[in-house]
């Protein structure tokens, strides 16, 4: 009862305190709930993104430094595309002059070589991408003030104290480790974590764990855990993952596409990975996979938004290093448009060097540390030998660091090859995998 009482208070509190500041997260939420109930070919959607775009390209064109030889009234069309590396490369040319760096949210990603990539967002986006993540949420059972428990490979940027989760209402659990022993240990955290009705938030990758570990036991439900939805992001969610969550923790299970940089771009309902369109706050087109140009509609290509909300770095055609194609659905009565046919940002399963399972994620989160180093690739070749391709900046880095880092999460046992190279090679999708598994593990 007093767990119940302490989530009203914090969703009052919540709300009230941002009624306070000028409702910046309310007002946006409204604003997303509305288009989201329009059908997208309302006219309501084309005026308003028109107007927030033109807005964002006077300002963009008048405050950076990169987009400062475009028109005022340039049109979209007339913007190239860009991506993580022309952005990382020329950094301080796309933030606004009218913020110092003191003033933004940093923002930090790998990129689609798994290297970190940074970005910043002004106040107001940092708002509205709250805003985003309140309303997707309540669609799987989430409401403000109750319980969050992520399952996250946690390093020590990533932790948070004791306090600090229990001020925000979080549960952080750490899967960088997915054998038996650990995944049981992980569920007793969501039981204890899940007492007055939580939403559990994680890659897809850390379901697919779940759902051989619950098959190969031959367990059918969890017994008192309170799970009011089932949140999956960054990679591709499998119908048979998806199901075995549904049966097992008896609660809606959506895949939501979003991004650090920008925020929640889709999320799916009815259909598995058919992601319904955030058109609140992106335009989204989809380019060739080889040349910037639109392909037609339901045709395959590289997913590219435009952000129209920050101001603090605008983000015009952003090239998100994701595959997919755009598509009209029906939903509640309502045509609307959706990314269909996803190739996201699925990364193989590993393994240590003694058999147990590891999160992919763990890799990415610990090269985070490695600034110094453009791009890699990490390949698992069998049961203990590994190669990796590194891409520095720094000809002088001292790579043994990454030995030592990769011998803490593999185990003594692992057999590490490190290769300097100049380029990581890309799939022919135009992606770059930098997490393979070359072994087949049962």
């Amino acid at each position: 009862m007093f767990d119940e009482y302490l989530c009203r208070l914090r969703r009052f509190a919540f709300w009230n305190l941002d009624r306070i500041k000028g409702s910046p997260i309310k007002s946006a939420y409204n604003e997303i709930k509305k288009i989201d109930s329009l059908d997208s070919n309302d006219r309501f959607i084309e005026e308003y993104q028109t107007i927030q775009l033109e807005k964002l390209i006077f300002h963009a064109v008048n405050t950076t430094k990169i987009y400062s030889s475009f028109n005022n009234r340039a049109r979209l069309a007339e913007f190239p595309v860009v991506n993580k590396n022309l952005i990382r490369n020329n950094q301080q040319d796309y933030i606004s002059e009218k913020y110092k760096i003191s003033e933004l949210y940093k923002m930090s990603t790998s990129g689609s070589t798994g290297t970190p990539f940074v970005c910043y967002q002004d106040y107001n986006k940092k708002r509205r991408v709250n805003a985003e993540i309140i309303y997707y949420s309540e669609k799987a059972g989430y409401s403000v003030g109750n319980n969050l428990i992520f399952l996250r490979a946690l390093t020590d940027k990533s932790r948070k104290t004791k306090f600090q989760q229990w001020i925000q209402n979080e549960s952080l659990i750490d899967i960088s480790s997915m054998d038996n022993k650990k995944i049981n240990k992980i569920l007793e955290g969501i039981s204890k974590s899940s007492k007055n009705g939580s939403m559990i938030l994680a890659y897809a990758s850390t379901y697919d764990a779940f759902n051989d570990y619950f098959s190969k036991n031959g367990i059918s439900i969890i017994p008192k855990v309170n799970i009011t939805g089932i949140v999956s992001s960054s990679e591709m969610l499998f119908d048979h993952t998806r199901n075995k969550m549904k049966q097992i923790f008896n609660c809606k299970v959506l895949s939501r596409y979003s991004n650090q940089e920008n925020g929640v771009i889709g999320q799916d309902d009815k259909e598995n990975n058919v992601f319904i369109l955030n058109e609140a706050h992106y335009i989204v087109e989809i380019f060739h996979l080889e040349k910037d140009e639109i392909v037609p509609e339901g045709d395959i290509g590289r997913i590219v938004i435009t952000d129209l909300y920050n101001t603090g770095m605008p983000m015009i055609r952003y090239d998100t290093g994701d595959i997919g194609s755009i598509t009209m659905i029906k939903y509640k009565g309502k045509m609307k448009k959706a990314i269909n046919n996803f190739g996201g940002r699925k990364v193989d399963i590993i393994y240590d060097s003694y058999g147990n399972r590891l999160s992919p994620h763990i890799i990415t989160n610990n090269f985070w540390a490695f600034p110094e180093i453009k791009q890699y690739q990490f390949i698992q070749k069998s049961a203990n030998s590994y190669v990796v391709k590194i891409n520095m900046e720094e000809k002088s880095f001292n790579i043994d660091t990454v030995r030592i880092m990769l011998k803490r999460l593999l185990g003594d046992k692992a057999n590490i090859s490190i290769e300097l190279v100049d380029e990581i090679p890309e799939l022919a999708s135009g992606k770059r995998k930098y997490v393979i598994s070359e072994i087949e593990k049962t």
